[in-house]
């Protein structure tokens, strides 16, 4: 019981607050040019350079999930 009450009130207090960053849908040039790049970053590696020899990157390390991190603009 005493476990199940700690892993509630430890889980609820791990929350986000809400982001109040909200996009337009009228984007300037700069902001859809900024978030087009950030969309063309945010894909795995090839599968041929993973087959590569001597290749030490397997992942794409600053891979992005939309709503886990934000872009900041």
């Amino acid at each position: 019981m005493s476990i199940t009450l700690f892993f509630i009130t430890f889980h609820h207090s791990e929350e986000r607050p809400p982001t109040s960053t909200k996009m337009p849908s009228q984007k300037s040039f700069r902001t859809k040019r900024i978030l087009a790049k950030a969309g063309r970053q945010n894909r795995p590696i090839p599968q041929w350079f993973r087959l590569k020899t001597d290749t030490k990157i397997q992942y794409n390390a600053k891979r992005r999930h939309w709503r886990r991190t934000k872009l900041n603009i």
